[in-house]
């Protein structure tokens, strides 16, 4: 084996140690909270746990013999969850496509279909004629920042897809299965205890709980142009996005290279995802419109949406093996250089740039809503 593959292996076994090691804490330090960050850490970050383990489980059973760790493998859960699979993607947003053929019009039936069966289950037992009564949709705020939705959730689980009374077993095996697979990505460091405790979970006790009523809560926010399907989405993406400004900072002590890499991820997504929205919606001209649309097209958004550069950190912050074809001059730098030989941004400036994309998006994303 050449040094050069030496080396392309072992960073891409220590990106995938690193995030391991980031939201094993994460998990783990919320295991043993007293409070209410013990259920919404990982519930609201469900879906960057499932991509960790999601890509992790790919980089291990990669075709490269010289990549591939069978040992490893064997020590994993025997087959992938399949709300794993589903939250990973689920974190792509209005990226996540099976075919370039999915339209946003698909996305919207998808959000439909998830609100409708959530309503369903919400409404069930409920005696005939107080049904209106009861709300259809939760969603969850840090400050005055939504982080997450239940229809969101519904629809990143799958849950469409599963008897209520299966619940249980279903989530007990979607959590076991994620632990299990972090703790044996953390034997990459060459160490059985390599899972801290050290994140301090007490602002995640400040998550509050939102109930409303789909229809009456959606209908002046936003554009009065966008449908409640469409408005469902945007919901989403400001979730995404606020997770990544607002709460993945509160988590991520020591592991800055880990959280860089889930943030540019949810950053990037949800601006990819808005474009596709308001480019649907041409009609679509309020004020807060407006703003969105420029933000959107703004320098630092078209830097991060409009190169190759950008997309080649970006599959390198989501996929753990670097492939043979891709040229980098590896050092000890943070991220081991990949973002200094596939672009003109450092870590720092890129880490900048995100930074104040996401608080601006943020801040409009929550005026859009509101009004």
């Amino acid at each position: 084996m050449s040094s050069e593959d030496e080396l392309r292996i072992a960073v891409s076994r220590r990106l995938l140690l690193e995030d391991a090691l980031w939201i094993g804490d994460v998990l783990a330090s919320a295991s043993e909270h007293r409070g209410r960050a013990q259920v919404f850490a990982p519930l609201l970050l469900s879906g960057h746990a499932s991509r960790i383990v999601y890509e992790g489980r790919l980089l291990l059973e990669a075709r490269d013999p010289q990549m591939a760790l069978p040992d490893f493998v064997a020590m994993l859960p025997p087959a992938t969850h399949p709300s794993i699979a589903l939250a990973r993607h689920a974190t792509k947003m209005l990226d996540n496509q099976n075919s370039k053929d999915k339209t946003l019009t698909d996305f919207e039936k998808d959000v439909h279909n998830a609100w409708m069966s959530q309503q369903s289950l919400l409404r069930r037992g409920v005696r005939p004629g107080f049904k209106w009564m009861q709300k259809d949709m939760g969603f969850y705020t840090l400050g005055d920042r939504v982080v997450g939705s239940t229809i969101a959730l519904h629809l990143r689980f799958g849950l469409n897809d599963v008897r209520p009374d299966t619940y249980p077993e279903f989530f007990q095996r979607f959590g076991y299965d994620l632990a299990a697979s972090v703790r044996v990505y953390s034997y990459l460091s060459g160490e059985t205890d390599a899972i801290s405790t050290t994140q301090d979970m007490a602002a995640l006790d400040e998550v509050g709980d939102n109930d409303r009523f789909v229809e009456r809560y959606l209908e002046p926010r936003y554009d009065s142009r966008l449908s409640p399907d469409q408005k469902l989405l945007l919901l989403l993406i400001e979730s995404e996005v606020n997770t990544a400004t607002t709460l993945i900072p509160l988590v991520s002590r020591g592991h800055q290279n880990a959280a860089f890499r889930a943030r540019l991820i949810s950053l990037w997504h949800g601006l990819s995802s808005l474009v596709k929205i308001l480019d649907a919606s041409p009609t679509a001209i309020s004020p807060a419109t407006g703003r969105m649309r420029s933000i959107v097209k703004s320098s630092p958004a078209q830097t991060l949406l409009a190169s190759k550069e950008m997309r080649r950190i970006r599959n390198r912050c989501v996929h753990y093996e670097i492939p043979r074809t891709l040229a980098v001059n590896f050092t000890d730098a943070p991220m081991f250089g990949i973002i200094e030989s596939l672009s003109d941004q450092t870590l720092d400036s890129l880490d900048t740039l995100i930074g104040d994309l996401g608080s601006d998006l943020s801040e409009s994303l929550r005026d859009w809503r509101n009004g």
